[in-house]
């Protein structure tokens, strides 16, 4: 690193150090600390900080209370409530430094990912496993197109001209033929399930980039049309891809909902993540519905809600399986009760 770089990344460090309160350098110098702004952080101790941000281009952080991930941008800085020009600058000029100097490229650009229809035995046996988690008669065309889903992961790397990751002695890191994938909605992740109970992780999140390229990255939707110029917009939200999918087949499909409705899973990036996610996106009256995991107590909506600039003066509805642990079980396995805060 030339001098030139080091100057950038202190200049980083300063302004933030400078512009947010409460934050702190970690003791090796290598990360700042600020609260979190999508899960609000600790509500016990104000100067609590859980959020991590590395000082090196592209500035990675981490949240080590809700898991999300990402890296600093403009909107990234408006979100952690930081209005500095000169910070996003010189953030932007960091990054193409490094860029630069490193060749470093998207592997495909979000426009190109193609969600490819090819009938494999592989693609059967994800389909087949879909249909039985939700008693369901979907064809594979129909599950690709109407949940983005992935069930030929060979042929969808091809058509993406995505290299698959392999470890030091050349073996692939998973078995993406037995697994189920989802893209996210921007299309940057693939979020893998496996399907043979074998591998030592169930899920694989799939990198389509070289690197981060914004705080959304992992959400997910069911493709829908919404007119971003109605009046209210229902938002309902689960924690994992096959909870909303287990809602949506269970309370919704057969509903008229007139694309009012966006379901959306926060693929561990928490609740607050996916509401700024959307507002970013211009729909600014969203009526919020969480579909909970069964873990989860109300106190932590509550702190939600609390925390949330949006959420706090609006009312907001939870729900729990009383059956089972989460809602990606067909709905003769699901019983509601309500909460509203």
């Amino acid at each position: 690193m030339d001098s030139k770089e080091r100057d950038e990344i202190q200049f980083v460090k300063d302004l933030i150090l400078r512009n947010k309160r409460p934050s702190s350098q970690t003791t090796n110098r290598k990360e700042v600390t600020v609260r979190c702004p999508y899960c609000g952080d600790s509500k016990t101790d104000r100067n609590h900080m859980h959020m991590y941000i590395e000082m090196m281009p592209p500035f990675k952080f981490y949240c080590h209370r809700c898991n999300v991930s990402g890296v600093l941008n403009t909107q990234t800085l408006r979100d952690l409530e930081i209005y500095d020009n000169n910070l996003s600058a010189s953030i932007i000029q960091a990054n193409k430094t490094i860029k630069k100097k490193t060749g470093s490229k998207f592997k495909i650009d979000k426009k190109d990912t193609k969600l490819n229809k090819v009938d494999s035995p592989f693609a059967q046996n994800a389909t087949a496993y879909f249909n039985s988690r939700f008693n369901t008669i979907y064809t594979n065309d129909e599950i690709v197109d109407k949940f983005k889903a992935i069930t030929n992961s060979a042929e969808f790397f091809n058509a993406n001209h995505v290299n698959v990751p392999t470890n030091s002695g050349g073996y692939t890191l998973y078995d993406f033929n037995n697994s189920i994938g989802f893209l996210s909605s921007d299309g940057s992740h693939v979020i893998f399930r496996d399907l043979t109970g074998r591998q030592p992780k169930r899920y694989y999140n799939f990198n389509l980039y070289h690197e981060e390229s914004s705080t959304s990255n992992k959400l997910y939707n069911i493709k829908s049309g919404i007119d971003i110029m109605k009046d209210e917009i229902t938002l309902v939200i689960t924690e994992g891809i096959f909870d909303i999918i287990g809602v949506y087949e269970t309370f919704y499909k057969d509903k008229e909902i007139d694309n009012d409705y966006i379901f959306a899973a926060a693929a561990g990036k928490g609740y607050n993540a996916v509401i700024s996610h959307y507002i970013r996106m211009g729909f600014l009256n969203l009526k919020v519905i969480i579909y909970s995991d069964a873990d989860v107590k109300e106190r932590f909506f509550r702190n939600l809600k609390d925390s949330s600039l949006y959420l706090k003066n609006n009312k907001l509805t939870i729900y729990y399986n009383t059956l089972e642990k989460d809602f990606g079980v067909s709905k003769d396995r699901i019983k509601l009760r309500r909460v509203i805060i």
